[in-house]
């Protein structure tokens, strides 16, 4: 979960008209109207129209939305000599955002709460300013939650910040936007808890889940598996048992059961309070894949952008020797991924990542007795 989690910065892509300040407007009233554990706080750029022609924008306030100011305006004879702050036709008005920013930081510094910052957004016209770019570092060096729009330029704020690595970057699109909404909900309020084995092959999570799942202590739980017996999933087996198959084709499988199985089983579930236990999630993907493709955080955000974030990671622990060893005993045909050369390049990529997720760490060269019950207490402590 967003909240709960590591990373402090979440991150909406998308190109213009894709939604993402009505996505950003929606999730904050939505946690407005449910949470009290934060002191929300923000402001959004509303495009400005004349008989359906657009012609400006405007910032909002969106504690109270009386508080609007014009940002910039479609250029015209009056505003010929304000050329310093111009996108394209129109002319940028830095010293409202400049005003809105007062207002934002006077808001804050009268919280009684944790704050929590929507903005919207952080684009060409924004960066003309440079007490906006302080407040965004004054925000990520202190750790404050933000929830911002981004777009795309060449200032070396957006390209930064458009890549951040403790940042969670989701992907919007007129035909996902509903859907996220959704989905991004749950990084925000949510009753239940996700939990997710990882780990390289024969580190032992499979069998850790049927012992949980065998386990009267944890009857009331929810337990899963990725990929998942849905058709996807097995198409997904049959390719990997076969050994012969694209990387792009077994990406898609992996995308489309997972989106399948958050939709049909980890949302619904995480809504209704319940804990959910999984063998392997995205995490794998990533690690697994990103041998292959090389952009591990492309392949981060393509995942995170239709999937909910762990509420923790349990990491199983293996020497690349003994995951061979293990991997020898099943009796069945190595995949792609079951060589020791491999084996190490994705752990290398697990190594990667993990640091962006509450993590626990068990060693699993010992016996899987051993490994049930350290797994057993760490669940009862964390929880």
């Amino acid at each position: 979960m967003f909240l709960r989690g590591p990373r402090k910065i979440l991150l909406i892509h998308g190109p213009p008209r894709s939604g993402k300040t009505t996505l950003i407007e929606r999730l904050f009233k939505n946690l407005s109207s449910l949470s009290q554990q934060f002191h929300l706080s923000g402001f959004i750029t509303r495009e400005l129209r004349d008989q359906g022609e657009r012609i400006g924008f405007d910032l909002i306030f969106l504690r109270d939305e009386s508080l609007r100011l014009p940002f910039a305006r479609v250029e015209s004879k009056d505003s010929s000599k304000m050329k310093d702050f111009r996108v394209g036709k129109y002319v940028v008005f830095v010293e409202n955002l400049e005003r809105m920013l007062e207002i934002l930081e006077r808001d804050l510094q009268s919280a009684c709460l944790p704050p929590l910052i929507f903005l919207d957004e952080i684009g060409k016209m924004e960066v003309f300013s440079e007490k906006f770019i302080r407040f965004l570092e004054k925000m990520r060096s202190r750790g404050i939650p933000l929830v911002a729009t981004i777009g795309r330029g060449e200032h070396r704020v957006l390209s930064e910040w458009g890549q951040l690595k403790e940042a969670i970057h989701i992907q919007v699109s007129q035909d996902n936007r509903n859907y996220l909404f959704e989905r991004l909900s749950v990084e925000f309020i949510r009753t239940g808890r996700l939990i997710v084995l990882e780990g390289i092959d024969g580190a032992g999570k499979t069998t850790i889940l049927k012992r949980l799942q065998q386990d009267s202590a944890f009857s009331h739980w929810i337990f899963s598996q990725e990929p998942t017996d849905s058709e996807y999933g097995r198409r997904l087996r049959h390719l990997l048992e076969e050994g012969v198959y694209s990387q792009r084709e077994l990406f898609e499988l992996f995308l489309s059961d997972r989106e399948d199985h958050v939709k049909k089983l980890i949302l619904p579930f995480l809504r209704a309070g319940k804990t959910i236990v999984l063998d392997r999630y995205y995490l794998s993907t990533v690690a697994y894949q990103g041998v292959e493709f090389q952009d591990l955080w492309k392949l981060l955000s393509t995942n995170e952008t239709i999937a909910p974030l762990p509420d923790l990671v349990i990491y199983l622990e293996l020497s690349y020797e003994t995951a061979m060893e293990r991997v020898s005993y099943r009796g069945n045909k190595k995949s792609l991924f079951e060589r020791e050369d491999l084996l190490k390049r994705i752990a290398e990529n697990y190594e990667r990542i993990l640091g962006l997720f509450n993590v626990l760490r068990i060693r699993s060269q010992n016996s899987l007795d051993k490994v049930y019950r350290e797994v057993c207490s760490a669940l009862e402590e964390w929880l």
